[in-house]
Formats: structure tokens, C-alpha cells, sequence
């Protein structure tokens, strides 16, 4: 359950690198106690979609007329996404991020719990 309080991170920080232009990597996140909640900071310039799931759904650059799984984190910001707590406080890691910029750049996501 979401707190109330500063966000408390209850994981080890993961970095997905988008090395390569308008290509998504999806990296499993494990958190070391039960939280719904990620801190996403987006290191880049640039903007970055994101894909939080249980099953690896891949991000993708939305284009018009066509919807796809790609919440918009712009560059060089922080965002505390929800996510499902059977997700991230699992030993075997259950969580995905996908991510894809249409720059190079890198995003740090940290479990855990709070705004």
C-alpha cells in the first residue's frame, strides 16, 4: 500500500540503458521487501516511454492513430509510478520496465514506497 510519506526506497537501484535510438530494452526490477511503487528518474535530455507490466510488454513511441503501451517520462525528470505489489516484492523478479527514446540516454528506477 502507498504511504504517505517521502519515498522510502526498499530495493536496489536499476539502470536501463537506452544505448541505441528508437530501441526498447526491458530489464526485470525486484524490490527487497513487498512495495507498489517506483521512483523512475529519466537521466537524459531526451524523452523516454515507458512500460511497466508483469509480462515484458515492450515500450513503443506512440504515433498517431495507433496506441501502444509507452507512458511518457520527459527528459530529465522524476516520476514515482504504481505498480502491482505481487510485482516487485517476489523472489524471482516479476516486475519489467521497458523503455524507448527516440535519443540515447538512460533511466534509474528504484522500489519502493511513498511520493
Amino acid at each position: 500500500m502507498a504511504n504517505n510519506i517521502p519515498f522510502q526506497p526498499m530495493g536496489k537501484t536499476v539502470l536501463v540503458s537506452l544505448p541505441t535510438i528508437n530501441t526498447a530494452n526491458t530489464v526485470a526490477i525486484n524490490a527487497d521487501s513487498p512495495c507498489c511503487q517506483v521512483r523512475i528518474h529519466n537521466g537524459s535530455a531526451n524523452d523516454v516511454y515507458l512500460a511497466l507490466s508483469q509480462n515484458s510488454t515492450v515500450a513503443v513511441i506512440p504515433v498517431a492513430g495507433t496506441p501502444s503501451y509507452g507512458t511518457i517520462l520527459r527528459g530529465n525528470t522524476i516520476a514515482i509510478f504504481t505498480c502491482p505489489q505481487a510485482a516487485t516484492g517476489t523472489l524471482t523478479p516479476t516486475l519489467t520496465i521497458s523503455a524507448i527514446s527516440a535519443g540515447v540516454g538512460s533511466i534509474y528506477v528504484t522500489p519502493g514506497e511513498g511520493f
